[in-house]
């Protein structure tokens, strides 16, 4: 009776070594993440599937270019809008600085980037607002040619900020009001994660 028991308990404790992560994986997976605690989750917005930049090459007004192997090997902020800057803009342009800066020797892994799209010809200048921001490569581009380059992006609204990982996939955005400490908490998560970049 004592050996049937005990080859009882082996029989069980082999299941549920094999069969006890299947079952929590699928528990997880079924179960509404409700349960969840808030700090855990992504203060951004999550783009799923996630899309790959295609090769492309950018002309900027000024002759300069960008093309897709820039956005390869770090982490990328970056920050689209137009010729013009208003409150929201320059916000947006501090906070990416400041949540850089808070990253501390992870820094380096992330570069910033401003896609300005020219709408019209007479608009005031804003080289005053970007020699606040010298680590900053800024560029402006003819909207059709960017439509055309990354149209990963036609479906996203201006005037936001968004996370372009290593191997060039757009991965996720933040709406113009997000706060800097929501995007700094998700930053340091995929950088603590993340072996590229």
């Amino acid at each position: 009776m004592e050996k049937k028991t005990k080859s009882r308990s082996y029989l069980l404790g082999l299941f549920a070594v094999f069969f006890g992560p299947l079952f929590f994986a699928m528990w997880l997976f079924y179960v509404p993440n409700s349960w969840l605690n808030s700090s855990t989750q992504n203060h951004g917005t999550l783009v799923a599937p996630a899309q790959p930049l295609e090769k492309f090459e950018l002309v900027s007004l000024d002759g300069g270019s960008w093309s897709h192997e820039e956005f390869k090997g770090k982490w990328t902020m970056l920050y689209i809008g137009n010729e013009s800057c208003d409150l929201y803009c320059e916000a947006n342009l501090f906070k990416m600085r400041q949540v850089r800066l808070t990253l501390g020797r992870d820094s380096e892994r992330v570069q910033r980037r401003y896609l300005g799209l020219k709408t019209n010809e007479n608009t005031e200048s804003i080289t005053k607002i970007f020699a606040k921001y010298p680590r900053m490569q800024a560029a402006w581009f003819n909207k059709v040619a960017v439509d055309k380059a990354l149209p990963q992006f036609q479906s996203f609204p201006i005037h936001q900020v968004y996370i372009i990982d290593p191997l060039g996939n757009l991965m996720m955005w933040y709406p113009k009001d997000a706060t800097s400490k929501g995007m700094k908490k998700d930053l340091k998560r995929l950088l603590k994660v993340s072996q590229v970049g």
